[in-house]
């Protein structure tokens, strides 16, 4: 029996979902192997999602699928215990930014007009955040006139 293409396997739909695995709205990739699959989530890099599988004891070699579901929890357990990921930490740089701002700091004036804000140099790149500026700028005359 072969398999036409297109159609819609109701088993093989049900098998992908049974090694899903869901951390924070962030579903893994079920084939990549855990170390790379943990990076996907945001705040999570190569470096901690090793020390995470290293403290649980999991093989730098094991993938998402092959994840038992005492393993699953105990991952997801840790890293809603330990780290602050996607929503939380993006709120928390978002909130640090506004602080700059109202602070009236050099970072936060940079942050502010959209420059580049670590030092990086803007006399001959940074082209687009210049482009932006200007065009902003060449608007604001415009209104004016």
């Amino acid at each position: 029996m072969s398999e036409h293409v297109g159609l819609w396997n109701p088993i093989k739909s049900f098998l992908n979902l049974l090694y899903m695995l869901v951390i924070f709205g962030v579903t893994l990739v079920k084939h990549k192997r855990l170390v790379y699959a943990l990076t996907d989530l945001y705040g999570i890099g190569l470096i901690t999602s090793k020390s995470i599988c290293s403290e649980l004891g999991f093989s730098p070699i094991l993938k998402v699928k092959e994840l038992t579901e005492e393993q699953q929890f105990s991952l997801s357990k840790k890293i809603k215990e330990e780290f602050r990921i996607e929503e939380n930490l993006k709120d928390l740089v978002k909130g640090d930014i506004r602080r700059m701002i109202s602070n009236g700091s050099v970072r936060g004036f940079r942050h502010r007009n959209k420059l580049p804000v670590r030092g990086q140099r803007t006399h001959t790149n940074a082209k687009t955040a210049r482009r932006v500026i200007l065009g902003m700028v060449i608007k604001n005359r415009q209104n004016v006139r």
